[in-house]
Parts: C-alpha cells; sequence; structure tokens
C-alpha cells in the first residue's frame, strides 16, 4: 500500500555502502568463534531503506557479540517467501518485518516467538497497534508502524458549496456531498474504494461491526452495521458519490480527488503525501488539502475505523532467540523510530516516537491527533479470506443493485465457514 518516491542518486552510494557494513555469512550461527550471526528480512526500498540500514550498521557497532545481516524483501511477497522458509527450516531470517494481518495466521502455525515477557516497554505502543500484534492473549511481533483510515477533503470545494468545515458527523456527510455533487458535470461529494478498511468506517458510525471479541460472532449484519451501511448505500442512490466501478474503485477515488473532481474521501493515513501531490493540491492551492477525522454515527466518538501496519517479529526457529530478540528490540525502540519516520513520514507505532522533531511534520501532526480513532482490525487466521470476501459481497450494494441489508447478510452467510476455522 505504500508508494515509493523518486530519491537523490546519492543515495543508491548510502545504501550501498550500508549493506556492506550489514553484510553476514547469511543465515543464523556463529562465525568461526565470531559474533552471532542474525539474518533480518526488511521490506522498505529505496530511500525508505536507507534508515533501516543505518539501524542495523549501528547495532552491529554496539553489540560486538552479534552481527545481523540485512537482506530486502519484496512487500509483495514477502508472506509467501517467509511461509515456505519458516515451514521447511530452511533459510529462514531470524527477524522479519511483516503485516499485522498475518499475526494470527503465522503464529497459529508455530512460525513465531512468543515475546510477551520478551518485548520492552510494551505499555508504550499506541493501544490499537499493541492490539493488532496480540493474539490469544500473547504478543507475536513488536509494531513498527500504525495506519489507519482517515477522511481527506478538498477546502476550496466545500468553499464553494458554502462550507467552511469538513463534516463533522455522518448526516453531515450526506448533506455535505448532496450539495457538493453535480454529476451532470463530473463533480461529486464523495467517492468510495469500496473495500473493507474504507467501508468499515460506516457499519462503525452506528454502534456496528464486523465480529465480536470473541472472534466468531458474526457483527457484519446486525442492525448497527446495516444501519451505517444503508448511509453509504442511500449517498450513491442520491448521486452524491462517483458511480463505482469494482474493477477500478481505487484508483477512481484517489485520481478524482486529486484532480478536484471529488471532494472527500476515506483513505489510508499512508496515503497522505502521494494525495497531497494531485493537481488539485498544488503551488498556492496546497492549503486546501486537509485531513480530519472520520465523521461520527449515532455510536458517538467511539473507534470509527479500523488499524493495521507492519511489526517487527522473531522466527521461532531461531537458532539464537535470545539475539534476535536483543536486537528487534533495539530495533523497535522509540529512537529507532523516530529516526525512521523523520526519514520515511512513517507514523510510528510508539508514543514516546512522537518527538518535538518527528511532529515538526504537518502531516504527521495531523495524524497523531486521530490515533485514538482507530481501533485492531480483526486478529484471526482468517481475517486476508474475511476481508477479500466482504470486499466481493458488497459490490452490488456499492453498484445500486443489491441493499445494504441482502449484501451483509451475504458477508454474513459467507464468513459463516471461514470463522468456523478461526
Amino acid at each position: 500500500m505504500k508508494h515509493v518516491h523518486p530519491w537523490a542518486i546519492g543515495l543508491f552510494a548510502l545504501i550501498a555502502l550500508l549493506v556492506s557494513a550489514c553484510s553476514g555469512n547469511g543465515g543464523s550461527g556463529t562465525t568461526n568463534n565470531g559474533p552471532i550471526a542474525l539474518k533480518f528480512w526488511y521490506t522498505q526500498s529505496g530511500s525508505q531503506a536507507v534508515p533501516i540500514l543505518k539501524i542495523v550498521s549501528d547495532f552491529n557497532a554496539s553489540h560486538p557479540t552479534i552481527h545481523v545481516s540485512a537482506q530486502a524483501v519484496d512487500v509483495g511477497s514477502i508472506h509467501d517467501q517467509f511461509a515456505a522458509a519458516a515451514k521447511s527450516g530452511v533459510n529462514a531470517p531470524d527477524v522479519v518485518r511483516i503485516d499485522d494481518a498475518w499475526i494470527a495466521e503465522f503464529a497459529s502455525a508455530n512460525y513465531l516467538l512468543d515475546l510477551t515477557s520478551r518485548a520492552q516497554n510494551t505499555q508504550d505502543f499506541v493501544p490499537a497497534a499493541l492490539a493488532s500484534v496480540t493474539y490469544q492473549g500473547k504478543v507475536w511481533a513488536l509494531p513498527d508502524t500504525v495506519e489507519f483510515p482517515v477522511m481527506y477533503y478538498n477546502q476550496a470545494l466545500l468553499n464553494g458549496a458554502g462550507l467552511s468545515q469538513p463534516p463533522a458527523s455522518m448526516d453531515d456527510l450526506a448533506t455535505d456531498a448532496a450539495k457538493l455533487s453535480q454529476g451532470n458535470a463530473g463533480q461529486y461529494g464523495f467517492a468510495t474504494e469500496g473495500t473493507t478498511l474504507f467501508v468499515t468506517p460506516f457499519l462503525l458510525a452506528d454502534g456496528g461491526d464486523l465480529v465480536g471479541s470473541d472472534g466468531k460472532t458474526i457483527l457484519v449484519n446486525s442492525s448497527q452495521s446495516v444501519s451505517g451501511f444503508n448511509r453509504l448505500v442511500t449517498m450513491i442512490k442520491a448521486g452524491s458519490v462517483l458511480p463505482f466501478n469494482p474493477q477500478s474503485a481505487f484508483s477512481d477515488a484517489e485520481s478524482n480527488f486529486e484532480s478536484g473532481k471529488v471532494a472527500i474521501i476515506f483513505d489510508g493515513s499512508w496515503e497522505a503525501s502521494t494525495l497531497l501531490q494531485g493537481a488539485a493540491f498544488q503551488g498556492a492551492n496546497q492549503n486546501n488539502f486537509g485531513i480530519a477525522p472520520i465523521p461520527q454515527g449515532t455510536g458517538g466518538d467511539i473507534p470509527r475505523s479500523l488499524a493495521g501496519g507492519a511489526s517487527y517479529a522473531v522466527y521461532r526457529g531461531s537458532s539464537n532467540p535470545d539475539a534476535a530478540v536483543t536486537f528487534v528490540n533495539y530495533l523497535d525502540a522509540a529512537e529507532q523510530q523516530s529516526a525512521v519516520a523523520q526519514a520515511n513520514g512513517t507514523l510510528p507505532a510508539r508514543q514516546a516516537a512522537y518527538t518535538q522533531a518527528v511532529l515538526q511534520n504537518a502531516t504527521i501532526q495531523s495524524l497523531h491527533g486521530m490515533l485514538n480513532t482507530a481501533k485492531a482490525r480483526p486478529v484471526l487466521k482468517s481475517t486476508t479470506q474475511l476481508f477479500s470476501t466482504f470486499d466481493s459481497d458488497i459490490q452490488g450494494a456499492l453498484t445500486g443493485n443489491d441493499s445494504a441489508q441482502d449484501a451483509l447478510n451475504q458477508v454474513a452467510q459467507d464468513w459463516q465457514p471461514l470463522l468456523a476455522n478461526g
């Protein structure tokens, strides 16, 4: 979900230098009576890899009995690569950066080391971030970043419709979207990407949810969930939402917002820098770019979106678990998260990492105040399948063919066998 931006040619030289400093014999073990050798797989690329490799280099310099070899793995393939290596026990990394959505899957497969009693300063984590790596009461990874949906808006378009502020409630969103829409001119008040992360805020708004805290009770078609989802469906039928195309909804929503054809969207906190590059926000228009919390529904000031992010885990089969834990605690400390945030513009998962230097980034400062508006995604083995099923089953409602109730009833029916297996 990350966008990698162009970087200066000089950074390649720095990356090459750091990789050289971090290189080792590959794999875990000892190096001929030398330091303990650890293998670390990371997913940051391009310029975003620079601060990660510096952390590894600094660790190696300050821990002479341990040497970490860092290896870049594509974010799109690391799930399958780690699963295969962990299952076979061949060439698996000691420490790996993974998406929080995989925590339950990997923990239940015995691929991850239990860090409950080994992780340092867990009370410092943003609550949603810590909950995202907690499965069956145990902590299986250390949160690195926290990400969640927020509301983006174009203040110039709001001004043109006589609106001085972005909508604070779901009722306001519907009213404002109607005022902002001129379908015959290709102008719309709202656009949806139509996926679980960006539709769930509507379900949560009126007190609904996806599943219960037991991970088995289906709440996606509860009366509260249907009420919230029907808000979006009603907006669609009123012509206040950019027409939904299942094949291109993501790019449609973002591109039309960036060009000034859509006034408001729900999108990920990680997309802020990309959206700000849109033509509608260039030059003197940059101040028209706005970020605000997801509007409230009848449920009030409750978590309004689902949080996720990336975390660092230790492979359960590591030959040197103590050394791996030492490294992962260093890698994930507030000082390191702060340095990465300053370099990459990411949202740290540790509260102490939001230093004055980090908060000088205006986007991070805005998002920092919204951290408590999100809660963890369901931490289940079937989370990925649950989300993909939801995305598919609600398309009929988003295209105006199904009712909110019928669509969510279909989701609930298709979720039953998935939740039966955890």
